[in-house]
């Protein structure tokens, strides 16, 4: 024999010890990715390219309008099915009310967007 031992204990211990390895440095490796993914730094000026004084402005006026028309569309075209007798007789005239659905909207819809780049997430 040329010093090569055939042991099938031997080579399914040693497979067996790899696979462990494997499996602590994957989980390792995991925990880094999720980190890096919650500790990345997003500035809103990387989305809109105004001066800092302006982007606080149009984020507040946004923050006030876009959760209301977003609302309103939901009511509209989701509930009322772009009718317009339904969506009148829905009767919905106050303004925090569309407000808040339009806000639970845009919320919904980013959390999908969140979890989408959390799936998706590659290190640079």
């Amino acid at each position: 024999m040329n010093g090569v031992i055939h042991d099938p204990y031997l080579n399914t211990a040693k497979r067996s010890l790899e696979d462990k390895r494997y499996k602590e440095r994957y989980e390792r490796e995991k925990v880094k990715r999720i980190n890096n993914f919650l500790n990345q730094k997003i500035e809103i000026t990387d989305y809109i390219h105004l001066s800092e004084g302006m982007a606080k402005f149009v984020v507040f006026i946004s923050f006030l309008t876009l959760p209301y028309i977003i609302g309103v569309g939901f009511i509209f075209f989701i509930i009322a099915k772009t009718n317009l007798e339904t969506f009148k007789s829905i009767n919905i005239n106050e303004y925090i009310a569309l407000w808040a659905i339009g806000y639970e909207v845009i919320a919904s819809f980013l959390l999908l967007i969140i979890i989408k780049s959390a799936i998706s997430f590659q290190q640079s």
